[in-house]
């Protein structure tokens, strides 16, 4: 799976030495970035991953290769924890997947992730826009097993980040009816994330 530079080379803070006044600024800044970037090579260390570093053709930033997770060289700061985050979230979710046509929307995937994960550090996102591709949130236009993963993904990342991921709108779900006797529990089961819950009624429904 490779992260593509496309997009990635025009994403940037910009020249550190522009703005003299500017400077401090963006000092700071990739002093944070590199700090994000080492939490996530230290995660990789303790998974059982192993990141390296090397020439990649020039159209790619990164790619993983089974549990070698692999970035090009001469990437900025920003690139480079952008493609970390993005090989590592194909590492967690895909890494067992055999070469096919989903995929392409194992990318879609890693790229929500990117663009969850981004958010949640206030950094700001690649060149392309939401508003580019017709949609709101980095999940619109996913099926639901794809909003599961990045969801799952996202929340890993970001707890490895010290942060909270951000909550996903949930969808609007159909009004359910139910028939149960004084006393009974209904046990309520979610297969999606494998979560359960039961309610007793002290009267009959």
């Amino acid at each position: 799976m490779h992260c593509k530079i496309n997009y990635r080379q025009r994403w940037t803070l910009g020249n550190p030495r522009e703005h003299d006044w500017a400077a401090p600024r963006r000092d700071r800044a990739v002093t944070a970035i590199l700090n994000h970037i080492r939490s996530l090579e230290a995660y990789v260390e303790r998974s059982g991953a192993r990141l390296v570093r090397t020439a990649l053709p020039e159209c790619v930033c990164g790619q993983l290769r089974g549990d070698v997770i692999t970035l090009g060289l001469g990437l900025s700061e920003e690139q480079h924890l952008l493609t970390l985050v993005h090989e590592l979230a194909h590492w967690l979710a895909h890494r067992d997947a055999r070469p096919g046509p989903h995929c392409t929307c194992f990318e879609y995937e890693a790229e929500a992730v990117e663009a969850l994960v981004m958010t949640r550090l206030g950094l700001p996102l690649p060149a392309f826009d939401s508003a580019d591709l017709g949609r709101e949130s980095p999940t619109d236009g996913l099926l639901s097993d794809s909003v599961a993963r990045v969801k799952w993904v996202s929340r890993r990342i970001c707890g490895v980040l010290g942060l909270e991921a951000e909550p996903l709108a949930s969808e609007p779900q159909a009004p359910v009816h139910i028939e149960a006797a004084a006393g009974e529990e209904i046990v309520l089961k979610d297969k999606q994330y494998g979560v359960s819950d039961f309610v007793r009624f002290s009267q009959a429904l």
